[in-house]
């Protein structure tokens, strides 16, 4: 069974294109020259009942996987616009043959475009939501 801390590693390990820095925890502050950089978010996971019928089964894993691209007001909007769109390419190129790396099971996700915030600077981002078993 995938451990919580595992799955998070192993999310945060995936190999990217286009990805400069990979962070092991949300970062405190980015540098222009660390973008895009990735980071594993907000875990949670789920698990069936313990009980003499059943053992319950495989944990469901969540986590959100982000990627924050570039400072909003720095490049244009079409650039940001169109290089978050091949990051979201990318990472689905990432997650294909992850399934049975990153859990033990099924991987599903998705994808959106988005902004997040780091020490109060706002970021174009690519924010991936991974749902795993096992």
């Amino acid at each position: 069974m995938t451990t919580y801390a595992n799955f998070v590693s192993n999310l945060g390990d995936l190999s990217i294109t286009g990805v400069t820095r990979a962070y092991d925890e949300p970062p405190t502050s980015l540098s222009t020259a660390d973008l895009p950089a990735l980071w594993v978010q907000f875990p949670v996971g789920e698990e069936g009942p313990l009980t003499f019928q059943a053992h319950g089964g495989w944990p469901t894993l969540r986590a959100q996987l982000v990627i924050a691209y570039e400072a909003v007001g720095q490049s244009t909007q079409a650039a940001n616009f169109s290089g978050t769109v091949a990051m979201m390419d990318n990472i689905a190129k990432a997650l294909h043959p992850a399934i049975g790396t990153v859990v033990k099971g099924k991987l599903t996700w998705t994808i959106r475009q988005g902004i997040v915030t780091v020490a109060g600077q706002d970021y174009w981002a690519v924010i991936t939501d991974v749902e795993g078993h096992g």
